[in-house]
């Protein structure tokens, strides 16, 4: 990293200033401490100068015909569904890690990860050379993609998972959209196995990410300052899916639209070298760690301090979080260590011990003892893992503040005693704290979180509460659940066979820790007897509005803001999943919603689809059959509704072919004409297109897609302009392109 911008990093992590501290109050009943504290360091500032560019206004403004080719290619090699392919993979890969056999502390079912990973690869191999044999004599511009699919059903034959079919067929389109358009564009390319060429050596680094990101292995591009630089913008230190897609997409179209081979060449190496690992696994470590600190509190003397002990544990849970790590090493590591394990020693000490242990054992029913696996374990074991998470929940919120709050003595004192305090009234019994704090989580007497899954031991990948909570749903509240993509539980529930109001329901929870992905949730939470993981769209996200619905508890629901692009799973984020009682075999959840914006032409096309599951396309079917046309409208209104739209905004906003993103204001507004545009046009062209409607209805194919094509005048029309006049195409099945 330059210097300068470490220099100026380093000043804003140290500048703040310190004060002496106070007493901290023990939130534990009859316990309490005075902490001393240690002068502060000395603090500089480094101000930031006002940087001028060199090169003229005009440069900077405007973009050559290589960049505005480049910026086509990569609108068009825009695929929601590659993206999606590349987030299960990381589920898949996360799954099978939790399912393997554990081979060691550092490396723990990685050997059968990068095994899995290496199948793949050589698919997609495989793949890429039956293409080049079959079309070895033929121009791209003559190739149809029905070829291109015909020759792709011949390669892979051998049976494949969800995920790694969901991926090949991923790889499949971008080489259909780069015959369509891309190549032909170019004009460069004469024969298909210069694509093919390009995709093999870009696959095999893609397909290392996933298995680096879903067992966070730290490739050498982020150790160091450079992480804590792309930490601090805000980019996690894997990837998100979303960040692996579009830095594949745009290698690829660096790599098509390259003036010589040598540039292809170097692109294709630093996309190769920026996937390398490292053996750093900082969540491996922590979870040695947990275990040790564990055995080491039940061994404890009661009533002493264990301050060593703590002040081992703090570091490696830094270590955990890249950001913090690095301020840690600027505002001195030392002073932080001394400043959180004194106070955490001291609250902890009267609880020490096997014995004094077992009185932190979360309060778990004989029912859910055996639904966890806990029936044997020992309460002593329990309540020392439950310590250990109010210890680590309490360094991981203290050492997510501000630099300049780490660097006040008396501000960060404060700040120990209050995240303890939250800490030990999510994962303590209540009978163990003050009678004056409040009630925290209400559901607290009924249960509490335990580490999971059990048989990974001490391999923790998230936390479960200890037992189902049973619900009964009524229809309006299930409607007014809503998923991410729209969808609401009334939906899945009347997909999934519900048909009495109101339903009975079991609704589990689970929270993220460090290392967390959906994909761990949905293999270690398996379904009894069930061959397949749980589907990681299941899962809904527990905020405290959701627990208020579904619970009745929303203390029991958090809020933690996502960073950087795309789906990431935070630790201490909540997680529910409802099942109700008859109906535990869920159907497949597709996004409702899907956007593409094709700019090959001079007039902009924003295509919108509409997927409507099988249990509305019947509906919708029944209501044509009856010529109750009113009602088909009605139901296309219920499916548009306000969740929808704020999930076509939230499309929007991720649609990289648009160089200069949308205005949130922009984006509302929009959401809003297009909404009413497909509404619009269904009214419009009833009844003739309930023909079509009705036949996409009764198709074998699983669900119906409405497309809606909108056509803009320009570029600058998607920024301010109202979308012309939409064309709908109806069809069977769940669409994407």
């Amino acid at each position: 990293m330059d210097p300068v911008v470490t220099e100026a990093l380093e000043g804003e992590l140290l500048n703040g200033a310190g004060t002496s501290s106070a007493p901290l109050a023990s939130p534990f009943l009859g316990s309490g401490f005075l902490a001393d504290a240690s002068a502060p360091s000395s603090l500089r500032e480094a101000p930031m100068p006002g940087l001028v560019s060199p090169f003229a206004e005009a440069l900077a403004a405007g973009g050559s015909d290589e960049e505005q080719l480049l910026e086509r290619l990569l609108g068009e090699l825009e695929d929601e569904t590659f993206e999606e392919a590349v987030e299960a993979l990381v589920d898949e890969a996360a799954a099978l890690q939790l399912s393997s056999p554990w081979s060691s502390e550092s490396e723990s079912g990685s050997a059968q990860v990068d095994a899995w990973a290496s199948r793949l690869t050589a698919e997609a191999q495989r793949l890429f050379e039956h293409l080049e044999v079959t079309f070895a004599d033929r121009a791209p511009a003559s190739i149809t993609a029905s070829e291109i699919d015909l020759a792709a059903a011949e390669a892979l034959s051998d049976p494949l998972s969800p995920a790694s079919e969901q991926f090949l067929g991923g790889i499949l389109n971008k080489v259909k959209q780069a015959v369509s358009t891309g190549l032909n564009v170019l004009g460069k390319f004469t024969g298909l196995g210069q694509l093919t060429g390009i995709l093999r050596k870009l696959v095999e680094p893609l397909v290392r990410k996933v298995v680096n990101t879903a067992l966070h292995r730290l490739p050498p591009s982020l150790r160091g300052p450079a992480m804590a630089l792309a930490s601090k913008l805000g980019h996690p230190t894997t990837g998100t899916a979303s960040e692996l897609t579009e830095d594949f997409d745009r290698q690829l179209a660096e790599a098509l639209t390259a003036t010589n081979e040598a540039t292809i060449d170097q692109l294709l190496s630093a996309a190769d070298e920026a996937a390398r690992t490292s053996t750093e696994n900082p969540v491996a470590s922590l979870d040695v760690a947990r275990a040790r600190l564990a055995e080491e509190l039940a061994r404890a003397t009661p009533g002493e301090p264990p301050v060593v002990q703590v002040e081992q544990f703090i570091p490696v849970v830094m270590a955990a979080m890249p950001l913090i790590r690095t301020a840690a090493g600027l505002i001195g590591k030392d002073r932080i260590r001394r400043m959180l394990a004194g106070p955490l020693a001291t609250f902890i000490a009267p609880f020490v011990g096997q014995q004094a242990a077992s009185s932190l054992a979360p309060h778990i029913a004989g029912a859910g003892m055996k639904l966890l696996g806990l029936e044997h374990e020992d309460p002593a074991t329990l309540g020392t893992e439950a310590m250990v998470s109010t210890l680590e929940e309490t360094v991981r919120q203290v050492l997510s503040l501000d630099p300049e709050s780490l660097a006040d003595d008396l501000r960060l004192g404060a700040e120990v005693q209050e995240a303890f305090t939250e800490a030990a009234a999510r994962y303590l019994p209540r009978h163990v704290l003050r009678d004056d704090l409040e009630a925290g989580e209400e559901e607290a007497e009924r249960g509490g979180w335990i580490m999971m899954p059990r048989y990974a031991r001490p391999h923790f990948r998230y936390r479960a509460y200890s037992q189902p909570i049973r619900v009964q749903l009524s229809r309006p509240i299930a409607r007014t659940i809503v998923f991410t993509d729209g969808e609401t539980l009334e939906d899945r529930l009347l997909e999934d066979g519900v048909r009495a109001w109101p339903a009975e329901a079991e609704v589990q929870l689970f929270e993220a820790i460090p290392g967390t992905h959906l994909g761990h949730l949905a293999a270690g939470e398996r379904d009894q007897g069930a061959p397949e993981a749980i589907p990681t769209a299941e899962y809904g996200e527990l905020t405290p509005e959701a627990a208020g619905l579904l619970l009745r508890a929303p203390a029991l629901g958090r809020r933690i803001e996502a960073s950087g692009r795309g789906k990431l799973v935070s630790p201490g984020q909540r997680y529910f999943r409802v099942v109700a009682t008859g109906h535990t075999r869920p159907h497949r959840r597709v996004r409702r919603l899907g956007l593409r914006l094709d700019l090959s032409s001079s007039t902009p096309v924003l295509r919108v689809h509409l997927r409507i599951g099988e249990r509305a396309a019947h509906a919708i079917a029944t209501q044509l059959d009856q010529r109750a046309h009113t009602q088909v409208v009605a139901t296309l209104r219920r499916l548009l509704g306000d969740d929808a739209r704020r999930a076509i905004a939230h499309r929007l906003a991720r649609l990289r072919a648009l160089t200069t993103p949308l205005t949130a204001d922009r984006r509302r507004a929009l959401a809003e004409s297009l909404a009413e545009a497909m509404i619009t046009a269904v009214s419009k062209e009833l009844p003739a297109a309930g023909v079509a409607l009705g036949k996409a209805a009764q198709d074998p194919a699983s669900g119906i897609t409405l497309t809606f094509a909108f056509p803009f005048t320009d570029r600058a029309g998607l920024q301010t302009g109202t979308p012309g006049t939409p064309t709908l195409t109806i069809r069977p099945g769940f669409r994407y392109d």
